[in-house]
């Protein structure tokens, strides 16, 4: 049923007369992993309509099995040995593709995958490398690599086979959730929560005020990035409300001017130079905030990002790993890191600052939805693994908000004036920061430790057609 359902979806574009199965015959697919399960079944419907086949598979004995068997149907398939984890392998192997296609290619069906159970707490650097790399980086790559043959042939079409753990949380499947909830955000869909199931975990920021009722006195937390935009805005409502703040920031000068500013308004902060994309100082980090909180943390903000605006086909190799490095790689290990501090506090709670583009597409930098999407995924997987620990994960999901990170783009007239159109009115103030500051506090309080997660109004409109 699997695969009925996949080559339906390819067909529709195609053809919509289920009767006429030959109706592919001149359309070439490229099925990754096509040796086994899901992939071998997809191979076989693919030929069974008329079309010819190629296919890869690490294994080279595992592969020529298949093909003498399919040529002994009389099935047109041709297969290459690849490992989609390398990314000089996967640049020879689409070079492959064009050739036998003539450069031209109708049909490409990203099947591969693999998975590593563990919890989220014993996941290594070279586990998490070696699942984001064939998951999701070979799919990023492979997509990057086929859109020429896939633009020359006219009819176009990618199918991405992803999984219910880009959806829900399924136990010791965090990385592997993670990768294909990125899968998923790659492809534009209309509406800001089209799985209600997913929809529990997010939040946007809504309207502003303050009640007494939710107190944060005497709690710890760190909040990364919090010299700028968003982060220092949520320093300044944490440590209003009582709270004890670390924060860090590559900049040792913004560091010093917040800390000076902020001990003159009374606030009880503290900060670290920490460049979030380094493993070894995220790992030093920890273990400064365990030194100043006494091995207990209250709050975890996961808010340092990045993006780099460019068409899917530009990024290169190097880019894709400071987005992803940045803002799923580096959220993902200080969830680690702080889990036992989190878990001795006995009231542990989690909010990473995702954005609308890891929910819709909006042409903002795919790697950056697809790293916020996988940033949504994480939360679940995290408020289910932890909830028997009294960890609450959350995530907040703002529209967009004039930080220094996007002042530019907001600055230019017809792009300010697109966003503008599709902001309802009531929402206008989200082009600033001092909106996320309330839901992401309220999500913290222990009068919300009933919220799996928490979402507010929505605060974007889709496009006109």
């Amino acid at each position: 049923m699997q695969g009925d359902c996949k080559i339906q979806t390819i067909l529709d574009d195609v053809e919509p007369n289920e009767e006429d199965r030959g109706c592919v015959a001149a359309t070439p697919p490229f099925v990754t992993g096509g040796t086994r399960g899901i992939g071998h079944a997809t191979v076989e419907e693919l030929v069974g309509f008329g079309t010819r086949v190629h296919t890869r598979c690490r294994n080279e004995s595992e592969l020529d099995g298949c093909l003498s068997e399919w040529d002994n149907l009389g099935f047109g398939v041709t297969g290459s040995v690849c490992d989609v984890s390398v990314r000089a392998q996967r640049e020879e192997l689409m070079s492959t593709v064009s050739t036998l296609f003539d450069g031209k290619l109708n049909i490409l069906i990203n099947i591969v995958g693999r998975n590593i159970r563990k919890s989220v707490v014993d996941f290594t650097a070279a586990g998490f490398s070696t699942l984001m790399a064939t998951n999701f980086e070979s799919v990023f790559h492979i997509s990057q690599l086929a859109y020429p043959p896939l633009k020359a042939s006219g009819v176009g079409s990618i199918v991405f086979t992803s999984s219910v753990s880009g959806f829900v949380s399924l136990k010791s499947m965090s990385v592997q959730g993670a990768t294909k909830g990125a899968q998923q955000q790659r492809i534009p869909r209309r509406g800001a929560f089209l799985h209600s199931s997913s929809a529990s975990w997010r939040s946007k920021g809504g309207s502003r005020c303050r009640d007494d009722r939710w107190s944060l006195l005497g709690m710890t937390a760190l909040v990364t990035g919090g010299t700028k935009g968003i982060g220092h805005a949520v320093v300044e409502e944490l440590a209003g409300l009582g709270v004890k703040v670390h924060t860090c920031t590559r900049n040792e000068a913004y560091l010093n001017a917040c800390l000076h500013d902020w001990e003159i308004k009374g606030f009880q902060v503290t900060g670290s130079v920490c460049d979030v994309m380094s493993r070894g100082e995220r790992v030093k980090l920890m273990d400064t905030v365990s030194l100043v909180f006494s091995r207990r943390l209250n709050i975890l903000i996961n808010n340092v990002g990045t993006n780099i605006w460019k068409p899917t086909v530009d990024y290169t190799a190097e880019e894709f790993s400071t987005v992803m490095t940045t803002n799923l790689e580096s959220a993902y290990h200080l969830c680690q890191l702080a889990h036992p501090l989190l878990k001795a506090s006995g009231v542990g709670s989690i909010v990473c600052i995702s954005s609308i583009a890891g929910v819709v597409a909006l042409n903002v930098g795919s790697i950056y939805g697809a790293s916020k999407g996988a940033i949504n995924q994480l939360t679940k997987d995290l408020a289910c693994e932890w909830a028997k620990d009294n960890i609450r994960s959350n995530c907040v999901a703002p529209w967009f908000i004039r930080t220094p990170l996007v002042e530019a783009a907001l600055n230019d007239e017809q792009f300010a004036k697109s966003v503008n159109a599709r902001t309802p009115w009531r929402a206008k103030g989200g082009f600033v920061p001092c909106g996320l500051p309330l839901p992401t506090c309220i999500l913290l309080h222990n009068r919300a430790d009933y919220l799996c997660g928490w979402r507010g109004d929505s605060e974007w409109l889709p496009p006109k057609t």
